[in-house]
């Protein structure tokens, strides 16, 4: 018997015994349940190479204030190792929309309902692109926590006076949310060993 008869032989075996391949169902991915957060901020985790950690990252597409004082806000922070228990902390930054409008004279102060509920020590101005000025706050996770527990928050940026719409409380929310220190694992703090 040749090559050829042989091999025309198998694939004729293997077409007549074969199994008919029917069409597999998509396997999708089965649909997120609904985020009890309400907002149009986009949340986006990667790959933070320098810190050798996952960097959650915040940008929110509406600006706050009005007329020619607006900006845009954004938050960070990078996951923790829970076998590795330390204070999270959350970047906070402001982002002038013009270049004209100057931050860093007149300092930043964050009012919750009126009353101020950040210490506002750790704050860094910088210039951002095409010469725009933004400040960076980092607060404790206490601090980011009674942010979004407040029902009006006020960011006064130099002479600028920023009202926190229900739409950046709540990105702010789900952003916190994750923050949270969890349990985990890992977590042996009141757990006696049997």
């Amino acid at each position: 018997m040749s090559n050829r008869s042989r091999l025309s032989l198998a694939v004729l075996l293997l077409a007549v015994f074969a199994q008919a391949a029917y069409p597999q169902k998509k396997l999708l991915c089965p649909k997120p349940p609904p985020s009890p957060y309400k907002h149009d901020a986009q949340i986006s985790t990667s790959l933070d190479r320098r810190a050798n950690a996952m960097r959650v990252t915040l940008q929110h597409p509406r600006a706050l204030g009005k007329g020619a004082e607006l900006f845009y806000m954004g938050a960070t922070f990078l996951i923790q190792d829970p076998r590795r228990p330390s204070n999270p902390t959350l970047d906070l930054v402001l982002v002038a929309a013009s270049p004209l409008t100057k931050m860093s004279g007149g300092g930043l102060a964050i009012l919750c309902d009126g009353q101020p509920c950040v210490q506002t020590r750790k704050v860094n101005f910088m210039n951002g692109p095409g010469g725009a000025e933004a400040a960076k706050l980092t607060l404790s996770y206490a601090e980011a926590s009674s942010i979004t527990h407040a029902r009006k928050v006020v960011a006064r940026v130099g002479t600028s006076e920023l009202e926190f719409t229900n739409n950046h409380l709540e990105a702010l929310r789900e952003l916190v949310a994750q923050l949270a220190p969890s349990p985990g694992l890992w977590a042996t703090a009141g757990v006696s060993a049997r």
